[in-house]
């Protein structure tokens, strides 16, 4: 694939990511993670970096 080709299909590619960003209107607003004073329960996860890499931790 031509340089120019790959620049070209990059770009469509951001023209596409900042359209989608658009859709989400500023009025709307998105609800993510959890409310404001909720308790989260303890949750596992698997270190892959780090000094704990390999390891399941409990984040608590």
């Amino acid at each position: 694939m031509r340089l120019r080709s790959k620049h070209t299909l990059a770009l469509a590619g951001l023209v596409v990511a900042a359209t989608a960003t658009a859709a989400v209107l500023p009025g709307q607003g998105l609800d993510s993670g959890p409310k404001l004073g909720t308790v989260v329960d303890a949750f596992d996860v698997y270190d892959v970096t780090g000094p704990n890499q390999g390891r399941e931790l409990c984040y608590r």
